[in-house]
């Protein structure tokens, strides 16, 4: 019961933080105001924190339940070294991926801007 309102209010607090973003004007056509990069490079950074946060709990969870099966089973340590460092490199992945589109998004926004990139 708890699951279903937690959810909700998140749905509901979410509608309720996007819904300014429907009452904008429209901006002419290829032009980018700098608080939308601004919003754009700190939600990016947001995304980063929480890919971050939830690829270590992920990674902390895998070699917790590794660690287990190996004492319950420590014949089997071969096969859950190798599911263990299987799982850990894909969740790892996922982080990764968030850097470049955080990377993408910032010097897309920054060229917008007219800010030089760090290349």
């Amino acid at each position: 019961m708890m699951k279903k309102f937690y959810a909700v209010l998140a749905l509901v607090a979410a509608a309720g933080l996007l819904s300014p973003v429907y009452a904008q004007q429209a901006a002419a056509a290829g032009a980018v105001a700098p608080s939308v990069t601004q919003w754009a490079v700190a939600t990016a950074g947001f995304a980063l924190a929480f890919a971050a946060a939830f690829g270590a709990m992920a990674q902390g969870r895998a070699v917790s339940a590794a660690a287990e099966g190996i004492a319950r089973n420590p014949g089997a340590a071969d096969q859950i070294r190798g599911a263990l460092l299987l799982g850990l490199v894909l969740i790892e992945s996922l982080v990764i991926y968030v850097l470049l589109v955080a990377l993408i998004i910032f010097f897309v926004r920054a060229g917008a801007l007219g800010l030089a990139p760090l290349v």
